[in-house]
């Protein structure tokens, strides 16, 4: 929808700090806890809890146990290693 595209992950381990330059991401939470470490705090998310992370801010994402959730991201973007990359035309 408006470029963007839903992705559906169940999540079990930490993922690495990145950032997306070209967009925003959000993060809905469907069961489990879900903690987004942001540079100076960190969220806890809890089922049916969304936030939207602003592009350009650097974070990751952390599990307790199983995590389901659904992320709101530009089209595109690509998730490899320890970088992700936001599509540039």
């Amino acid at each position: 929808m408006n470029d963007h595209v839903i992705r559906c992950s169940v999540l079990s381990r930490d993922f690495h700090w990145h950032v997306h330059e070209a967009s925003d991401e959000a993060f809905l939470v469907i069961e489990g806890r879900l903690w987004i470490d942001l540079e100076h705090e960190t969220l806890e998310l809890r089922p049916a809890q969304m936030v939207t992370i602003p592009r350009g801010t650097r974070h990751r994402t952390r599990a307790d146990g199983r995590v389901v959730n659904l992320t709101f991201e530009l089209e595109g973007t690509e998730v490899t290693g320890d970088r992700v990359h936001g599509r540039t035309g």
